[in-house]
């Protein structure tokens, strides 16, 4: 992806995705958890880990969307657009799972219990959708249009994502861990 379209990422992610996150409430429970030890860093080796494990799911699905692109004869910049657009979408699939470190997101209150999240989530697509679809926006980032098959690519990739952190959580809960 080009410069341009990686301050895209940034800044349309940062925005609305770590926005959302300020309205969300505490989990249960939360207030019975003991504190945290004054010497223990501020990113703990469980969540050092799973930020590990997320960053290399969401690089694996944008160079898969975007080799997928290419040996489909696709253009470059259309493999680019689709790569920006897997970036953002597996972002914004994470959000619902980091909304619980370590509960399932599979709740209701997960749709319910943040209506700001709704909304960002509902914004980041029409961003998104403005990025890939606006001509001044295809003019100043060099995105195209892209068909139907790749966006149930990039969604399938988001979905995958979700699936395997969700797995990730199902095996911290087997451990007993309580926070990351």
């Amino acid at each position: 992806v080009t410069a341009g379209q990686i301050l895209w990422v940034n800044t349309v992610t940062s925005v609305t995705l770590a926005l959302s996150l300020a309205f969300e409430p505490a989990e249960p429970g939360v207030m019975r958890h003991p504190p945290r030890r004054p010497d223990e860093p501020v990113i703990t080796r469980a969540l050092g880990l799973r930020i590990l494990f997320v960053i290399a799911l969401m690089v694996m699905a944008t160079f898969w969307v975007f080799h997928w692109e290419l040996g489909r004869g696709a253009s470059l910049e259309t493999a680019r657009t689709a790569a920006v657009n897997t970036i953002v979408f597996c972002e914004l699939f994470y959000l619902f799972n980091v909304r619980h470190f370590t509960r399932h997101a599979l709740r209701a209150d997960t749709l319910t219990g943040n209506r700001v999240a709704l909304l960002v989530a509902a914004i980041l697509v029409v961003l998104q959708l403005l990025f890939t679809y606006a001509s001044p926006m295809q003019r100043l980032f060099a995105s195209q249009p892209l068909p139907g098959d790749s966006w149930a690519m990039i969604l399938t990739m988001g979905a995958i994502l979700f699936a395997l952190v969700e797995l990730e959580k199902a095996l911290l809960r087997r451990t007993r861990a309580r926070r990351l």
